[in-house]
């Protein structure tokens, strides 16, 4: 039930997913919750708006138009603390300030066993240099058996290749290197991965993937390859809200690309300026790296449903 006169936001550790039909949002223990709706574009916008507090009669409104079944989700998450209730908007933006505190760097749990191959995609965002704890926590985890991970160029302004090969994982860059047996990176990596997983996904990287412009290697591998993929975009609104971007989320829903709300980050270029939190992290970023697991094992165990459903 929603209530007009109380507040609404998503918690720092919200993780949904959109793809062409469905919403799935995934709570704290991983499993997921999925929605069937026609609605996916005015749910990402919504998802948009709770980044910071919202009143009842708002987000009843931006429901009102929509079907019983998208209204019923909406009080499923609010029920099962998915979505926050406050009685003003302090106290849920207190709740949000934790967040900068209870942030974690590692997880070093052992976690139930997913995937075969993994395949790790860099691509040329701020956020790059940060993911480095994600690497090595799935690295570690059990998560997968094999963990590639794949740097753009880009990606190599923010990050290293020493840095990863260092902790034993393998990487790659050029769509031409031979290695370990392999040959032909873009066509192995491609037939072997059980989940790619593009994070951060700059908006360039976005444009390749949805254009199909097989330019790099992560372009080609996510070409070549059948196993779900997954891209957690990074940019800041502005560019988020651009309507070329806009068609290029769209178009990679369409192609069956599962797309991460992007969440709450701080503008890299005013973080010493103390600014305040704005909308485009990746989405799993306030869970730390267990959020990139969760969504690896939604996805793997989602994408496997819908398969043996056709």
């Amino acid at each position: 039930m929603i209530d007009r006169a109380r507040h609404y936001m998503r918690p720092p550790g919200f993780l949904g997913a959109t793809t062409s039909d469905e919403v799935l949002v995934i709570d704290l223990a991983g499993e997921h919750h999925d929605l069937a709706t026609v609605a996916v574009g005015e749910w990402s916008a919504l998802f948009q708006e709770l980044i910071g507090p919202i009143t009842g009669d708002v987000l009843v409104e931006r429901l009102s138009h929509l079907p019983d079944s998208d209204r019923d989700f909406a009080c499923l998450l609010i029920d099962t603390q998915l979505l926050l209730e406050g009685a003003t908007p302090g106290e849920l933006l207190d709740r949000r300030q934790k967040a900068f505190t209870d942030n974690r760097g590692l997880h070093l749990e052992r976690f139930p066993a997913t995937c075969e191959h993994l395949i790790l995609a860099l691509t040329g965002s701020i956020m790059c240099g940060l993911m480095a704890p994600v690497a090595l926590s799935l690295a570690y985890c059990g998560i997968q058996e094999q963990l590639d991970v794949l740097l753009t160029s880009t990606a190599l302004k923010f990050t290293t290749r020493d840095l990863y090969e260092s902790y034993g994982i393998r990487t790659w860059v050029e769509p031409f290197e031979r290695r370990d047996d392999i040959f032909v990176p873009h066509v192995h990596l491609a037939q072997s991965a059980d989940c790619v997983l593009v994070m951060p996904a700059s908006a360039n990287s976005l444009h390749r993937l949805a254009s199909g412009t097989c330019s790099d290697l992560l372009a080609m591998v996510v070409s070549a390859t059948d196993a779900p993929v997954v891209a957690m975009p990074v940019m800041n609104d502005a560019m988020w809200n651009n309507k070329a971007v806009q068609r290029n989320v769209s178009q990679l829903r369409e192609d069956g690309v599962y797309i991460i709300e992007p969440g709450m980050i701080v503008a890299a270029s005013a973080l010493i300026d103390g600014a305040d939190p704005m909308y485009g992290g990746p989405g799993s970023l306030w869970r730390g790296p267990i959020g990139a697991m969760h969504t690896v094992a939604a996805v793997v165990d989602h994408h496997r449903s819908r398969k043996q459903s056709l």
